[in-house]
């Protein structure tokens, strides 16, 4: 999967990758048991943690000054989907956090983001 960020400008791509962090989040919480404080699938909350915490961090560099291409983040994280066969759901949140940048203005709205089907089952 192309995303196409390099229209972004920097803030733009921090802003993404924030957006994508958030998504993350949701996507980990498969690995929970609906209704209940259980966790069905530790290993992979565990490695959504560690995700996040790059993720993150690459947020928190850029914050800082940092030049690290959000690029390497972004192939961290489909690195992360083959690894954890989490492929489909990876896919969808880098899509669905490039669409919900697309309602800030400016570079972000400029973005190509063809269509998009943001649901998930």
């Amino acid at each position: 999967m192309h995303l196409n960020l390099e229209s972004l400008s920097d803030d733009a791509k921090t802003v993404y990758l924030a957006r994508v962090a958030h998504t993350l989040t949701i996507c980990a919480r498969d690995t929970y048991e609906f209704g209940t404080e259980d966790v069905l699938n530790p290993q992979t909350l565990r490695a959504y943690n560690e995700l996040l915490h790059q993720v993150i961090g690459s947020i928190v560099g850029r914050l800082n000054g940092s030049q690290e291409s959000v690029e390497s983040t972004i192939e961290l994280i489909h690195l992360f989907g083959v690894e954890q066969d989490r492929g489909e759901e990876i896919n969808w949140a880098l899509k669905y956090a490039l669409h919900r940048c697309s309602r800030v203005p400016d570079q972000i709205a400029e973005t190509t983001c063809s269509v998009i089907t943001l649901t998930r089952t």
